[in-house]
């Protein structure tokens, strides 16, 4: 069964974000899989040391993004009890104290992994297969950066030199080949576009020279302008993705299924590794389909199906606390 769960759950996730970009009536959710969906609050390695960021209502979809002071968390969702079914983007204090304070509203279409400016004051998000810029209060509407010219762009994350990586999808001729995933890098306003190679879920290292992402299931590292690529896990059975610096650029946290025996398992959990790969712990263990980790000055923020009511299946942002 090598690298099967994180290829479904990868694959699961990119057909999900370009549907709910592109359709207009279509409902989505990253619900992997509903046994990742527990009750239980945390596990002995983390009691004590977690806390839910998100409000008991909103309903997490995929990325979200920390404001460049730590203070601001932003995320696309829908709330519980709401109107609105299309997923929005939502902002909250990153301290959990707040309820939410919705960022952008009406259209057909789906609104997903945002990311803020190197000011904060602006968002950059994706729908409808393009990447768009919004204010963090919403005020001004929205502003379109060209992008690939595909219109097939998602999870765009942007450098603190406020350069802009981003993937797109190239679409496979026939049945017997698959669809190819490629990342780019742009300026904010669309000029400078380069594409650097096969891959997704970009994220930039903390001085914005250094590209991680995902490809195959590994982790791999390359320099913003395309050159010293590094394979970082290298693992058979194994599957690690969805890789984020630590605001020192020193480690990466990801997301494995690594089990205890060290062999696959179905959910995934959160991991730490230095930033050449070496010293990899496992952060949680509760197998709640911990996922989209990012690491904040005063702990790592990711989603997750935990601490949840009967008949309940939401996904809420947690904050674990690094000693």
């Amino acid at each position: 069964m090598k690298k099967i769960q994180l290829a479904k759950l990868s694959i699961f996730i990119i057909t999900v974000l370009m549907l709910a970009s592109c359709a207009t009536t279509m409902q989505t959710s990253l619900e992997a899989s509903k046994m990742g969906f527990t009750k239980e609050l945390d596990e002995p390695s983390a009691r004590g040391q977690l806390s839910r960021v998100s409000p008991e209502q909103s309903n997490v979809k995929y990325r979200f993004c920390l404001s460049p002071d730590n203070k601001t968390i932003i995320f696309s969702g829908t709330q519980s009890g709401g109107t609105d079914n299309l997923i929005q983007l939502w902002k909250v204090l990153a301290s959990g104290s707040t309820s939410p304070t919705k960022i952008t509203s009406g259209g057909s279409n789906h609104k997903l992994s945002p990311s803020f400016t190197n000011d904060g004051k602006f968002i950059v998000y994706t729908s409808e297969g393009q990447i768009w810029k919004v204010k963090q209060d919403g005020a001004g509407g929205k502003m379109k950066i060209p992008g690939s010219g595909t219109n097939q762009d998602f999870a765009p994350h942007v450098s603190s030199n406020n350069v802009v990586a981003f993937c797109s999808v190239q679409k496979s001729p026939n049945k017997t080949s698959s669809d190819k995933y490629l990342i780019w890098t742009s300026n904010l306003n669309g000029g400078d576009l380069t594409q650097l190679r096969e891959g997704i879920y970009p994220q930039w290292s903390p001085d914005g020279s250094i590209i991680v992402f995902e490809h195959k299931n590994e982790i791999w590292m390359i320099n913003s302008d395309g050159t010293d690529l590094i394979q970082l896990t290298n693992t058979t059975d194994i599957s690690e993705g969805l890789p984020s610096f630590s605001p020192d650029g020193s480690k990466i946290v990801y997301v494995s299924n690594e089990d205890v025996d060290g062999k696959p398992m179905i959910d995934f959990n959160i991991w730490i590794m230095n930033s050449d790969g070496s010293e990899k712990q496992q952060k949680t263990e509760l197998s709640a389909w911990d996922s989209w980790p990012i690491w904040g000055d005063d702990g790592i923020y990711f989603l997750s199906a935990r601490a949840q009511k009967q008949n309940e299946f939401n996904q809420r942002i947690w904050k674990l606390k690094i000693k």
